[in-house]
C-alpha cells in the first residue's frame, strides 16, 4: 500500500514537470527567433569581452554626422576585418621609402597597401588618376564590385582615395576615423605581414559618375574667385597660405579637422569652425591646396560629414594656378 501511494506520488510530479519543462523549452526556442531576446540572454561577461568599452561614444560622435555611413570606427572595422567582403587598403606608402618605414613595420591585420605614386594620372602628372586606371590598381588589391573598401592611413592621403573612388561612381567606401595609432591605442593588434590578396575583376559603374559634381578646374575657379556666390577654401597652412594663394580665398588648414586623437573632430565644432568663416551650406564652394591632396580632407568633412551639397575638390590646385601664372595674393586678412 506504501508502495502504491509512492508511485502516484511519482506519476504526479512527472505529471506536473512535463508540462512545465515544454513550456521552458517552447519559451527558450521563440526567444533564439527574437533578436530583442538574443541580446538579453548574452551574459553581461560576454559582452565586455567582444565589446570595447569606448565603442560606444564613437558610434554616438559618428551618428552625429550627416552621414555618418562615410566613417567607421576602429571599433566596428574591428568587428568587420573578417567578412568577406571587407578590403582594407593601407594609404600611408606615398613613395617606396615611405612604405617600407610605415605598412612593412606594422599595418592592420589583413590590410593591403597602396603605393601612392601609383595613383597619380599617367598622362597628367599630379592630378588624380583615371577610371581605369584606378579599377586596375583596386583590382590588384582584391576589391571587386560587391568589396566595401575602408580606408586608413595618413589624413589627405585617405580622403583623395575616397573622393576618386566615389566620383567614379562606387559608393560602398568608407574611412577609419583616426590613424594606426587609434587602433592600437584601443589595443588591437598590428603585424608586419605584407598581404597580397587574389587579384580581383572590378570596373566603376560610370553611370553613376559624377566628376561635373564633384571636380573643379582652373576654368570654374577663376570666375568663382570673388564671386557672392561662392567659397573658395585654401587648406593648406597658415604659413603657406601667407605666402600666396588664389584671391579671395579663405584658410582652413586641413589638419584643423582633427582632434588630437587623429579622428574627425565632433559635427558640432566643425559647423561652428566653418560658420565662423562664412563657409555655408548654401554657397557653391571649391577646395584646393598645392596638389588636391590636402584639399580633399576639407571636401570630405564639408560633402560627407556636414552633408554640405555643393563642394568641389580643384585637383590641380595652387601648382596648376602658378604654373599658368594667374592672379595670386599675399599675405593674410587683418
Amino acid at each position: 500500500m506504501k508502495e502504491d501511494v509512492t508511485i502516484r506520488k511519482h506519476h504526479f510530479m512527472i505529471a506536473l514537470l512535463v508540462p512545465l519543462i515544454v513550456i521552458l523549452t517552447g519559451a527558450a526556442l521563440l526567444g533564439g527567433c527574437s533578436r530583442k531576446q538574443v541580446d538579453v540572454a548574452v551574459p553581461a561577461v560576454e559582452k565586455e569581452e567582444t565589446e570595447h568599452p569606448d565603442a560606444n561614444l564613437a558610434d554616438i560622435k559618428i551618428g552625429r554626422y550627416t552621414n555618418p555611413e562615410a566613417l567607421i570606427s576602429v571599433y566596428e572595422l574591428k568587428e568587420k576585418l573578417l567578412e568577406p567582403q571587407t578590403i582594407v587598403i593601407d594609404t600611408r606608402g606615398t613613395i617606396m621609402r615611405i612604405y617600407q618605414a610605415t605598412y612593412l613595420a606594422g599595418h592592420i591585420p589583413g590590410a593591403v597597401a597602396i603605393l601612392y605614386s601609383s595613383l597619380y594620372n599617367q598622362a597628367y602628372p599630379g592630378r588624380i588618376a583615371n577610371p581605369m586606371q584606378l579599377q586596375d590598381i583596386l583590382g590588384q588589391c582584391g576589391v571587386n564590385n560587391k568589396s566595401c573598401i575602408i580606408l586608413y592611413g595618413k589624413a589627405s592621403l585617405n580622403t583623395r582615395l575616397y573622393w576618386a573612388i566615389k566620383m567614379y561612381g562606387h559608393d560602398k567606401v568608407r574611412i577609419m576615423d583616426g590613424n594606426l595609432d587609434k587602433w592600437e591605442k584601443a589595443g588591437y593588434d598590428i603585424t608586419n605581414i605584407p598581404v597580397k590578396r587574389a587579384r580581383q575583376d572590378f570596373t566603376f559603374d560610370l553611370t553613376k559618375a559624377t566628376p561635373e559634381l564633384m571636380l573643379a578646374t582652373m576654368q570654374e575657379v577663376e570666375p568663382a574667385a570673388g564671386a557672392p556666390d561662392y567659397v573658395i577654401v585654401d587648406a593648406r597652412s597658415n604659413h603657406e597660405y601667407a605666402g600666396g594663394h588664389i584671391p579671395g580665398s579663405v584658410n582652413i588648414p586641413w589638419s584643423e579637422l582633427l582632434g588630437a586623437d587623429t579622428a574627425f573632430r565632433p559635427a558640432f565644432q566643425l559647423k561652428q569652425l566653418f560658420q565662423e568663416q562664412g563657409i555655408t551650406p548654401d554657397k557653391n564652394i571649391i577646395v584646393y591646396a598645392n596638389a588636391g591632396i590636402r584639399s580633399t580632407t576639407v571636401w570630405f568633412v564639408l560633402s560627407e560629414l556636414m552633408g554640405y551639397p555643393n563642394v568641389k575638390n580643384y585637383d590641380g590646385s595652387y601648382n596648376e594656378w602658378q604654373k599658368y601664372e594667374r592672379r595670386v595674393e599675399t599675405g593674410t586678412p587683418e
